[in-house]
């Protein structure tokens, strides 16, 4: 039993999120040299654009909005500011077991998070629009004018084909392996494996996959060896893969050994508010949907002995797989928004807890 968490939890965990974001990454790239660059431009000019769209982002249920920002801010389309509210604003999974258990109060939640991630974005880009350092190694989209100009992204499928490299072809079977797995319901939650209808998280995924093998099968050899091959999997794949393994390892290896039920259930024996928002906070902290549904619970069974402070804390913290990928880019960075997050979840919450 413990094997087939193991390959659920962190196998093919690690393969959904390097596959999301290598395939954001292309996709971006693309939209890059179809644009010659005015849509990153106009991101990079337009500040409170980004954090707007990065809020927006977050709210969406899941870890797909919060990858989408990651992979954003990691290639410096968007600042800090934006990625902290995006990362703020997100509740991963959770958001999905708020809605159909609590949906009032995940409406209140989700407004709470949404105004607390814009404003917190704002005071940040204040403080440090002249200092804000990009991320990891200053990595930037590609834009090789004088080529993309006369070859752009739309290549002769007869021309990529008659001659077809192996780096194409490696790419077009790694796709469609991820799609057919996909089918296959491998990425599913347990709650839908009985199902015969894919969920929303497998159709956005199908949906990404199609748009990426688009990209894979009409862009020309220059576009797919120096903008894909070189860059987004050369510079990209064995770092998030690597880092996202040992990150889901570690994870695993603790929530397996240490009963995070039992220790939030007896921090609720003490009868004392600060222990609910510390334990909120605390496990807020580990990078992974799941662990946090236990506060939603208390909070549903027990609305007047869990306080609503301590859920909302948590909700602050934690932003389910969505930072992962900043791991593996950046762990600085991946520390900064935490503490920057923890602080901002123990102010609030205790604030709340003691009104």
């Amino acid at each position: 039993m413990i094997w087939q968490d193991f390959l659920t939890e962190v196998i093919l965990q690690t393969v959904l999120i390097t596959f999301f974001v290598l395939s954001m990454i292309m996709v971006l790239e693309y939209i890059n040299v179809f644009s010659m660059g005015h849509v990153n431009d106009f991101m990079q000019k337009h500040t409170s654009f980004q954090i707007i769209v990065a809020a927006v982002l977050g709210l969406l249920p899941g870890c797909v909005g919060s990858f989408t920002a990651v992979s954003l801010y990691t290639h410096n389309v968007i600042g800090f500011g934006a990625l902290m509210s995006n990362l703020i604003a997100t509740t991963g999974d959770e958001a999905f077991f708020m809605v159909s258990l609590m949906p009032e109060k995940a409406f209140i939640i989700f407004l709470i998070l949404l105004v607390l991630s814009v404003t917190v974005g704002y005071i940040i880009n204040f403080i440090a629009k002249k200092y804000t350092v990009p991320c990891g190694n200053q990595i930037h989209f590609m834009l090789h004018k004088h080529v993309e100009a006369e070859l752009g992204v739309r290549g002769n499928l007869k021309d990529n084909f008659r001659h077809v490299s192996y780096k194409r072809l490696i790419i077009i079977g790694a796709i469609l392996i991820f799609i057919v797995m996909t089918f296959l319901g491998f990425f599913e939650e347990e709650e839908h494996h009985d199902e015969s209808a894919l969920s929303a998280l497998s159709i956005t995924f199908l949906v990404l996959s199609l748009v990426s093998l688009f990209v894979i099968v009409t862009v020309p050899n220059h576009f797919l060896e120096d903008h894909i091959w070189h860059h987004v999997i050369g510079k990209h794949f064995k770092k998030i893969s690597i880092w996202t393994f040992v990150a889901l390892l570690a994870i695993f290896v603790l929530t397996n050994i240490v009963d995070i039920n039992s220790f939030v259930t007896e921090s609720n024996q003490n009868h004392l508010k600060i222990i609910f928002l510390l334990t909120a906070i605390l496990i807020g902290l580990i990078p992974q949907s799941g662990p946090h549904l236990i506060f939603i619970t208390l909070y549903c069974t027990n609305p007047g002995m869990f306080p609503f402070g301590a859920l909302l804390a948590n909700c602050i913290v934690q932003d389910g797989h969505g930072a992962i990928p900043l791991f593996a880019e950046s762990k600085k960075e991946f520390f900064i928004v935490k503490g920057i997050k923890v602080l901002i979840a123990f102010v609030l919450g205790l604030i709340l807890i003691y009104q």
